[in-house]
């Protein structure tokens, strides 16, 4: 959402804690949305409202981004040249 470098068919979602999970489905192999609550509730800090949705901070988007499959990667750097992110 921040710079619509790339569509990813996996969604890391962080929640402050697990939700009701009727409708969902645990799939082994092509799941596509992550469902995460966090030790450390850091991941929270800085996030804003996008196009309607609560990101992540840019940094914490770029860092989520550097453990991800696909274009994963590209899209990390992409981000980190938008936004002037440093290491």
């Amino acid at each position: 959402l921040y710079d619509r470098f790339a569509s990813f068919r996996l969604m890391t979602v962080y929640l402050e804690r697990i939700p009701d999970l009727n409708g969902f489905r645990k799939e082994e192999s092509g799941a596509n949305l992550w469902l995460i609550v966090p030790n450390d509730t850091g991941v929270f800090t800085g996030a804003s409202m996008k196009d309607g949705i609560r990101c992540v901070h840019p940094v914490q988007a770029y860092l989520d981004l550097k453990a991800q499959p696909e274009r994963a990667s590209e899209a990390a750097e992409n981000l980190r040249s938008n936004w002037n992110l440093s290491d």
